[in-house]
């Protein structure tokens, strides 16, 4: 009898310390669900330049460690390139292994800046919910935008959800410190040509005064503004470092596109258009037909992209008053009456947008690019008008005796 007791006894401690273990157990369990805010840095590719970010959720208890983004697209689909150009994009979220995911990144040498999260069971729950509603079934594609609708806005979105709005509370209420158009030149600036045909194409959406949560449309920019954020006294982040050091893309910090660099640029071309209507018919006309043909056909990707994309960026742009199709009637095949309707038209549509440009009317559009494009199109109406290869002049310039030609 008294063997029976201390076995009894015995099995009543091993019980004991296992419900004390398993209870350990459970509680580091629980203490080890994190929720981090991953930061990619910024890659080679043009699709790379804006930096990429993912939330990273950690359960241990579900086996669960893997990132959640949405910056996903398919070369492959049917009509990408098509669907691309009409601003029709659709991209779509993914859950990916932890490690797989970091590794790729160190791969392609880009930096991996991770974040934790100070979320309670519940809002971690809420956000592993609401990430795998996102998701699935999968793909799910989402219309994707450059600014409205990205991969950095979605995870803000669901942030702010898990938080119940204290993220849009207060970063709507801070002024941005730069545009949308500063954001894309300084990511571009390492690009020359790339970085023009961007600020070519943006609109006066790309010049307004914007809050700190439209310019968490940068992923860098979400991670410095999480990590400013306080939640009942308590700071959002409660870890905060850089995991890899990637060299990433060095963009330059001066860049050429800048208002004086770009009117000094244009009043040079200006200036060679003019030389070459002295110099002799043949040098004038092929630099007439050439700035015609470039301004036109500018001009005429302009209107499409604003009238027939749903490129909400490109919308209004104000460099219409610039260049537009008109310019395609001053060559010199098409009749007199023609091309002096056109000059005419294109002269009146110059100085409305001068006009408005110079009593701010159109003034939310930046100046910079009208005004590298400005002194080029008086230079082509001077040629068509004053020159001898204008619709003025009878025999049309295909020939002038009195001019050298070379």
């Amino acid at each position: 009898m008294p063997w029976k007791c201390v076995l009894q006894n015995n099995r009543r401690w091993v019980l004991i310390w296992l419900l004390i273990f398993s209870s350990v157990c459970a509680t580091e369990a629980v203490a080890a669900r994190q929720a981090h805010l991953v930061t990619y840095g910024e890659g080679s590719q043009s699709w790379e330049w804006f930096g990429h970010n993912a939330l990273w959720l950690q359960d241990p208890s579900i086996g669960l460690n893997h990132t959640y983004s949405f910056g996903y697209f398919d070369f492959n689909q049917a009509g990408f390139y098509w669907q691309f150009i009409l601003g029709n994009l659709n991209y779509f979220g993914t859950a990916v292994s932890a490690e797989r995911e970091f590794a790729f990144y160190r791969s392609a040498n880009r930096s991996i800046r991770i974040q934790t999260l100070n979320l309670d069971d519940q809002q971690f729950n809420a956000l592993h919910q609401s990430l795998e509603q996102a998701i699935t079934p999968f793909p799910r594609y989402y219309a994707y935008d450059y600014f409205d609708a990205n991969c950095s806005t979605w995870l803000r979105d669901l942030l702010d959800q898990t938080l119940d709005g204290a993220l849009s509370k207060e970063l709507k209420t801070i002024p941005a410190e730069d545009t949308l158009r500063s954001h894309v030149q300084q990511q571009s600036a390492h690009s020359p040509w790339a970085s023009f045909g961007l600020m070519f194409l943006l609109g006066p959406k790309a010049d307004r005064d914007i809050s700190a949560w439209e310019e968490a449309f940068l992923p860098a920019v979400l991670a410095e503004q999480v990590a400013t954020i306080q939640i009942n006294n308590q700071p959002l982040v409660i870890d905060d470092f850089v995991y890899f050091e990637g060299l990433g893309v060095q963009s330059a910090d001066v860049t050429l596109l800048g208002l004086p660099y770009l009117l000094i640029l244009g009043l040079l071309l200006a200036a060679g258009l003019m030389l070459a209507a002295k110099r002799s018919v043949r040098s004038l006309q092929i630099s007439h037909g050439i700035g015609c043909l470039v301004m036109g056909s500018l001009g005429a990707v302009l209107v499409f992209m604003s009238v027939f994309t749903g490129h909400d960026a490109v919308s209004e742009n104000a460099l219409l008053t610039t260049l537009h199709p008109l310019w395609f009637g001053l060559f010199a095949i098409w009749p007199a009456v023609i091309r002096k309707l056109s000059w005419w038209l294109s002269v009146f549509i110059l100085g409305l947008g001068v006009a408005l440009w110079a009593f701010g009317v159109d003034g939310r559009q930046d100046p910079a690019m009208g005004l590298f494009w400005l002194p080029i199109g008086l230079a082509l109406l001077y040629q068509t008008r004053w020159s001898k290869v204008g619709p003025w002049v009878k025999d049309k310039g295909l020939s002038m005796p009195s001019a050298k030609v070379r």
